[in-house]
């Protein structure tokens, strides 16, 4: 058994997590590694220990009331929720190898927990609201159409400040310009988002945590729509290609994408950046920017890249690789260049707002 935990655990780099961490990432992790509704996938980590734990136990495998690990699994993977029998049968495993904190059990996430009543915006408009839908009702030349143009041009990170030069290939002149301003409406997504910011400002209220600096519009819109200080939640900028809008209107933004992904400088999560220059990078194909409200609670300023993170550190809410700080690349003289804070749960953001952005006059 300690076998196949620890080969579940050496393919995520897991060595010591607290309970809460596992239980917001557990059911992509599970399905990750290839567990699934439709079964255990050939081929996957999924396949290896069932293999390993059949042999074990000399051609069966045990269920999760025995204990199983295999059976545990591929019931998170199946349900899309960590049952009891499954949580006891993981923790059991977990805490005999020293790799389980939070004294040594999972708590059950739902529960303790106060309720949270969850009120939808006023500027919620959509005629059918149990639908997701983009709403593109701001007049083009409108205040707030405007303002987020001034918000994008005000907030990019090349205008020399930088001590090594800015890594998003614009010049100094170069203008935003927004071409359609939209609002996601998606009520599932905004109250699973609401719930989770109430958990950490319940688990941040005795604390004084330091503030993220906003562009003065979007500090007046956080005050306007009641963002938590308390959980310390902000609006942040998200690039994207327009290609993926369909998706983040029906789903949100899922950090389960980055488990797939190559390279990420500072782990499998969802990035974002107060700076419209950072945020362009990921959105120049065919450009769109997301304004998100991001809960970052208390964040965790990284001293190095860190590629392979699951979770943010013990104590921490979110990471954050801190322009001229941060080094990206073990070198003294390799350091961030923009500020970019990551979060590795998706309830942690809700993209509000959507902009469809060029530079320089349409694309």
């Amino acid at each position: 058994m300690d076998t196949v935990i620890a080969l579940h655990a050496s393919a995520l780099r897991l060595d010591r997590v607290s309970c809460d961490q596992l239980l917001q990432r557990g059911v992509e992790l599970a399905h990750h590694l290839g567990y699934s509704a439709a079964g255990i996938k050939r081929g996957t980590l999924a396949a290896r220990g069932m293999g390993i734990e059949s042999r074990a136990f000399g051609g069966g495998v045990p269920s999760m009331r025995h204990g199983g690990i295999t059976a545990s699994l591929q019931s998170v993977g199946a349900s899309g929720f960590i049952k009891p029998e499954a949580r006891e049968a993981i923790a059991e495993q977990m805490r005999r190898l020293g790799m389980i904190s939070d004294r040594g059990y999972l708590a059950d996430g739902g529960h303790g927990q106060p309720l949270v009543v969850v009120e939808v915006p006023s500027y919620f408009a959509s005629p059918t609201p149990d639908i997701p839908l983009l709403m593109s009702d701001y007049r083009e030349g409108g205040y707030n159409h405007r303002k987020a143009e001034e918000m994008l041009n005000e907030s990019r990170g090349f205008d020399g400040r930088h001590s090594i030069p800015c890594d998003c290939s614009m010049e100094d002149d170069t203008v935003f310009v927004v071409h359609r301003l939209h609002r996601l409406e998606n009520r599932p997504v905004f109250e699973r988002f609401k719930a989770y910011e109430a958990q950490v400002a319940e688990k941040r209220r005795q604390e004084q945590l330091d503030p993220v600096d906003m562009h003065p519009w979007l500090a007046r819109l956080a005050d306007k729509n009641d963002l938590s200080r308390v959980a310390n939640t902000v609006y942040l900028l998200h690039g994207t290609d327009k290609g993926n809008l369909a998706s983040i209107c029906q789903q949100g933004l899922k950090s389960s994408l980055s488990l797939a992904k190559g390279h990420l400088w500072y782990g499998k999560g969802l990035y974002f950046t107060p700076q419209s220059c950072k945020a362009w990078q990921y959105g120049a194909v065919r450009g769109c920017v997301l304004l998100c409200r991001v809960v970052l609670g208390r964040v965790q300023v990284l001293e190095d890249k860190c590629p392979q993170r699951l979770f943010p550190s013990s104590e921490f809410d979110s990471a954050m690789a801190m322009k001229g700080v941060t080094r990206h690349d073990g070198r003294h003289d390799a350091l961030q260049v923009h500020d970019e804070y990551i979060i590795y749960h998706d309830a942690a953001c809700y993209p509000e707002f959507v902009l469809e952005v060029s530079v320089n006059g349409p694309v």
